[in-house]
């Protein structure tokens, strides 16, 4: 009996340690499966540049180029997203989405299209780059409004030289002319072997007011640009594209000194840098001291600060429509609630001797008042679902425009939404500051915002878009000028109506006119000043000293038509990308170009394209330069 239980313990045992042998196997053969999975599909950081020059733009779109590593045998395929966070704190605004394929041992460069809503030096905003198996936090970068570059052919390994410091290689320039904010000069000396994208981008950024400086190869050359670049094959020293500049200047790359970029960008606005704070790294940006704003004027900021940024517009919009709230009634049930909550549960409480009954009651109460709230504080009293839009346009050589919009998207039903324009090189972003937005942002080709709305509330919206749609067609008849003045001006007008505009003015030169309507011509009407007193920069810092919302003349309650009326200024002035006395004063066009500036209904065109989002209105300044090369100007 003994050496019978004695065998059966000997195989219990056995049996036992079979189980637990296995079970280990088990465990060790799933943590190396997960080891694995988890190498194969890591990728690594291996390189990153903010912006053209390794800064960033305040209050515009930036591009930021990421190089992505796959060091595994894996293939990697899956998104690498973009996250902003102020200060340390959480997630800000909506996520930024890239669909990335990458082989196994390659890299790959990739574009995100950031919005910086930050001032100042240095950018406040902490962003960080997540993707399976691991993340990257990126450096904060610095501020620089107009940034001068030099294109690298990235397959030469000729020496750099120049007296352009920042360098970067041609592969990197953004494929749309939305993200090109920033750049304000590009110095060449090779053809660029770009696809067709990339190639309209740098033409219709030329197009938009750039300046191109063509070098000679090492060889004492041009470059022998064809094809759609032709237009850089010029035979004139300096020869004017649009409102940009393309200058050939027969220096190779180590000739060009500082001397000649000085001489260049002479007119050309610069990065202010108060006397207190970091110089600047680039020579053109070492203004004088007795050139430099006095205190008074600089308010304590630097160069970043915009009076005109993207909330000077989101704010005046969201005012459009609210959601009347029955505020009487949340009030009252609010008293109510807490009258329940206390004394009520306590009187509860010494009535019945039973906790049960007290819980009971509480539970109830909230229960009971939570359903209230969200009902009476959700739902409208007549709102409609509608957007509101202004937008700034400005005419590309190909047929289309190329647009900066701000739009209010109220909804009355709570969704997930789909928000997208008619349009290619779309980014959007919500310039939010303060609070995580339940969304993603696919900018670029196939651009696409797709948000969580709650019932009865606002998405505020910044949008850069490149639209398929004309505009109104301008053509000058007369033009004539005395003693510096315009004397007589006459534009005919083809697809718009005098019904359908609010204002129209023409800037010549430093000065702006206001312009009439005759039958369907513009016609010269009196001058409105300079633009220093046409912008009227100042009285926008005094009067609202955080620049949410430097206009306020008419209140809280004003209507659409005078908040419309409101944002001209500030459309006017983000035109120009002017935002302090300084760059007003320095502001001049081309001797033989004028400019229209026409503000006028929004065309369906420019709407958001989805149906479900009811009613769209706003408004849109249109700003077309007409060249007077063909006018002969008396004296």
């Amino acid at each position: 009996m003994s050496a019978c239980h004695t065998r059966k313990s000997s195989n219990e045992a056995f049996w036992y340690r079979q189980r637990l042998n296995r079970l280990v196997f088990v465990f060790l053969f799933g943590l190396s499966w997960t080891g694995l999975a988890s190498f194969a599909t890591a990728l690594d950081v291996a390189d990153y540049k903010w912006g053209f020059n390794g800064k960033v733009a305040p209050h515009r779109f930036n591009v930021l180029s990421v190089l992505l590593n796959n060091p595994t045998p894996q293939p990697y395929n899956g998104e690498v997203l973009l996250r902003k966070s102020l200060g340390g704190a959480g997630t800000v605004d909506a996520t930024l989405v890239e669909s990335v394929t990458l082989s196994p041992n390659s890299s790959k460069w990739i574009q995100f299209y950031p919005y910086i809503t930050s001032d100042g030096g240095f950018s406040s905003e902490n962003w960080r780059i997540s993707y399976r198996g691991g993340s990257y936090d990126l450096p904060i970068p610095r501020i620089a409004k107009y940034q001068r570059i030099v294109l690298d052919d990235p397959n030469s390994v000729m020496a750099k030289g120049g007296s352009i410091k920042f360098h970067l290689p041609d592969n990197l320039f953004p494929p749309f002319v939305t993200a090109t904010d920033a750049l304000q000069l590009v110095a060449l000396d090779h053809v660029p072997r770009w696809e067709e994208a990339r190639r309209q981008a740098f033409l219709d950024w030329i197009y938009l007011g750039g300046t191109v400086v063509i070098l000679q190869e090492a060889s004492g050359k041009f470059p022998d640009f064809n094809g759609p670049l032709v237009v850089l094959k010029t035979s004139l020293e300096d020869q004017m594209y649009g409102a940009g500049r393309v200058l050939r200047i027969p220096l190779t790359r180590p000739q060009f000194g500082d001397e000649e970029l000085r001489q260049i960008c002479a007119g050309l606005p610069k990065n202010y840098h108060a006397p207190n704070t970091e110089k600047s790294d680039d020579i053109i940006d070492h203004v004088d001291e007795s050139q430099q704003i006095t205190p008074n004027q600089n308010f304590g900021y630097g160069d970043g600060t915009d009076p005109f940024k993207s909330n000077s517009f989101l704010s005046q919009l969201k005012q459009m429509t609210k959601p009347d709230h029955n505020w009487v009634l949340l009030h009252l049930m609010f008293w109510v609630y807490i009258g329940l909550v206390f004394p009520g549960c306590y009187l509860l409480g010494k009535k019945w001797s039973d906790f049960r009954v007290v819980y009971a009651g509480l539970l109830g109460t909230v229960a009971l008042f939570s359903l209230l709230f969200s009902y009476v504080g959700q739902r409208g009293y007549g709102e409609a679902t509608a957007v509101h839009t202004v937008a700034v346009a400005k005419p590309l050589p190909d047929g289309q425009m190329d647009v900066a919009s701000w739009s209010n998207i109220f909804v009355t039903g709570g969704a997930d939404y789909e928000i997208r324009h008619n349009a290619s090189g779309s980014l959007y972003s919500t310039c939010n500051e303060h609070e995580q937005v339940k969304g993603e942002i696919n900018n670029g080709a196939e651009a696409v915002f797709k948000v969580d709305i709650p019932p009865f509330s606002n998405r505020e919206l910044a949008a850069r878009t490149k639209m398929p749609f004309e505009g109104p067609k301008l053509t000058m008849s007369s033009l004539k000028l005395q003693d510096g003045r315009l004397a007589e001006l006459e534009i005919d007008v083809v697809g718009l109506k005098q019904a359908e505009v609010e204002k129209q003015y023409v800037l010549i030169g430093n000065t702006f006119y206001m312009l009439n309507w005759r039958e369907d011509k513009l016609v010269l009407a009196h001058e409105a000043g300079n633009a220093v007193a046409m912008l009227r920069v100042q009285e926008k810092h005094n009067q609202y000293p955080y620049y949410q919302n430097p206009y306020n003349q008419y209140g809280n309650q004003a209507t659409k038509g005078e908040r419309y009326n409101q944002m001209f200024d500030l459309l006017l002035s983000r035109s120009l990308s002017v935002s302090r006395v300084r760059d007003a004063e320095q502001l001049r066009l081309p001797p033989n170009m004028i400019r229209i500036y026409i503000y006028a209904k929004m065309p369906g065109e420019f709407a958001v394209q989805n149906n479900r989002l009811g009613n769209q209105e706003g408004r849109v300044l249109y700003c077309i330069n007409l060249s007077t090369s063909d006018f002969k100007a008396s004296k």
